[in-house]
């Protein structure tokens, strides 16, 4: 769809004989304009979705980095003591 909304402004522009760097320029921006009002519900379920699973990493990492922490503190106030 996205390709589609820079691909028809370009065709179009082409086809009236405007200059290809200005009527691709123009196209790309038309492109970004319209996929921004338009594909809005798409980019959010897109970006939850990454959100979403980037979260899961991190809950899973963080429980293995708290098991490694404690385990790290244990050892270290067993050498505490021993000194003390």
């Amino acid at each position: 769809m996205r390709l589609a909304a820079f691909a028809l402004p370009l065709a179009i522009m082409l086809l009236l004989g405007m200059i290809p760097w200005l009527a691709a320029t123009l196209s790309a921006i038309i492109g970004l304009c319209v996929s921004y009002i338009f594909f809005a519900k798409t980019r959010n379920a897109l970006s939850e979705s990454l959100y979403e699973k980037r979260a899961a990493k991190n809950v899973n990492h963080d429980k293995d980095a708290d098991a490694e922490d404690a385990e790290v503190e244990a050892v270290l106030a067993k050498e505490s003591k021993g000194k003390a």
